[in-house]
């Protein structure tokens, strides 16, 4: 598995990310948080296509 990376720019919650990536996929990718080193389901895709996860320890947007 790897590690990915900071999703930039920084979203400062939650509800703001959740917002930016509206729909929830089905086939997650699997990744390792960048920070705590946590396992993480990128889970959420924005219109654009591209997918990211939020990691609930470090309360950071993660991308592949």
């Amino acid at each position: 598995m790897v590690t990915g990376k900071w999703l930039q720019p920084r979203h400062d919650s939650a509800e703001i990310f959740e917002k930016d990536y509206p729909q929830i996929e089905i086939k997650t990718l699997d990744v390792y948080c960048p920070g705590c080193k946590d396992y993480l389901k990128l889970n959420r895709k924005n219109p654009a296509g591209r997918i990211a996860g939020w990691c609930k320890n470090c309360n950071r947007g993660v991308c592949p």
